[in-house]
């Protein structure tokens, strides 16, 4: 058994992965990440931590997500640090960091892992999120929850559609034609699953053009190219936005639909906007109240299956989502959970499933049953482990 050394941060899991930890017998440590250690290097903030790696003596050190300066008090001390992505783009994995052997840096998507092992990243793995069906199944659902909570469809997660975001910014200081081959990008890729046209159009003279207006920096040796950067976060996250707003429009006009997202006061076809939604205590109850639960995945997340899809299946909630190729690792389509490649196949597959009670629930059961058994948080750690011990 290991004593771990967990630093904690503002992350949804954290309280899972830590139970997870203890429940299979190992002694678990934490401390509190403050600002500097979300910087690539900070020296006062580097001498601390070894010094506390000194004081504490870890067998290993876990995060949710990389961190270049964690790695390196790590990498001094000759301890095995464990990172495991759950944020999609996470640019700090690509920074050369990455490299150092007593890294081992888990992904839940296969495409990200795939990138770097080309890249000679010899440290990254790919390992799909989890969840807690236990603590999730255990929420008690009331009589008022039912009535604030129970619909046809629900849609839970950010529109991103704030004026600052990255995309917009960009468009106003481009010059037309830039503007209007971006905006062109954008729509072609919207509706597309399973395909990444945006990097790979992404031209010289275009990409020129952006890092005259928005300047990204690197560091040396950074195992991406300017255009996944601009792709996957300029880009990717304006389609996204895109493609989320015409789900809900397009749905929201056939059924009676709730949308759960940051903005309170935005207003989309005749979807009802609840504003945001509890993750510990009001999401299990959405997802389980709803008769279908919608996940458009971030288009930033290749072939990963993203956290809400987890969740949803991970409390017995019937998942409609977006075609993603790591779905089909792990789950069985139209067993587990349905899947649709257009807005049309989507619009088809909402009609069928809300007019088909018992093929609904017998897929909720199913997906239930596969996360319990498969894709706990107990099961993940030990798959981990089972690779750092290789």
């Amino acid at each position: 058994m290991y004593h771990i050394l967990m630093i904690t941060w503002a992350c949804f899991g954290q309280d899972d992965i830590y139970q997870a930890f203890l429940h299979l017998g190992h002694k678990v440590s934490t401390l509190p990440l403050p600002e500097e250690g979300h910087k690539r290097m900070d020296e006062k903030y580097l001498a601390e931590l070894k010094d506390r790696l000194d004081r504490l003596r870890p067998d290993l050190v876990f995060t949710f997500n990389f961190f270049p300066i964690i790695a390196q008090a790590c990498k001094d001390k000759n301890l095995k640090y464990i990172s495991w992505i759950y944020d999609s783009p996470y640019s700090k994995m690509l920074y050369p960091d990455v490299l150092y052997e007593t890294n081992y840096v888990f992904t839940f998507d296969s495409h990200i892992c795939d990138l770097l092992r080309k890249k000679g990243a010899d440290t990254v793995y790919y390992a799909p999120l989890a969840v807690n069906p236990q603590r999730m199944r255990a929420v008690p659902i009331t009589s008022e929850d039912r009535q604030r909570f129970e619909t046809d469809i629900s849609f839970v997660g950010a529109l991103y559609n704030e004026e600052h975001h990255f995309f917009e910014r960009l468009c106003s200081k481009a010059d037309p034609y830039t503007i209007g081959y971006l905006e062109a990008l954008v729509m072609a890729q919207t509706d597309i699953y399973g395909c990444d046209i945006m990097e790979k159009c992404l031209t010289k003279d275009i990409l020129d053009k952006i890092e005259e207006c928005m300047p990204y920096s690197t560091p040396e040796g950074f195992l991406a190219p300017a255009s996944y950067i601009y792709s996957n976060y300029y880009l990717a996250r304006k389609v996204t936005s895109t493609e989320r707003m015409l789900m809900v429009e397009l749905l929201s006009e056939r059924y009676k639909m709730y949308l759960y997202t940051l903005d309170e006061n935005v207003s989309i076809g005749n979807a009802v906007n609840k504003g945001i939604a509890d993750y510990m205590i009001d999401m299990p109850k959405i997802f389980r109240c709803s008769k279908i639960n919608m996940n458009v995945t971030g288009k930033s997340i290749h072939t990963g299956v993203p956290l809400r899809a987890m969740d949803i299946m991970g409390c017995g909630g019937f998942l409609l989502t977006n075609f993603q190729e790591d779905l089909f690792l792990h789950f069985e389509p139209d067993v587990d959970f349905v899947y649709y490649t257009s807005f049309e196949e989507m619009l088809d597959k909402a009609d069928h499933y809300l007019s088909h009670d018992q093929e609904r629930e017998r897929i909720c059961q199913s997906a239930l049953e596969k996360m319990t058994r498969e894709h706990t948080f107990e099961i993940r750690v030990n798959e981990m482990l089972h690779i750092v011990n290789k």
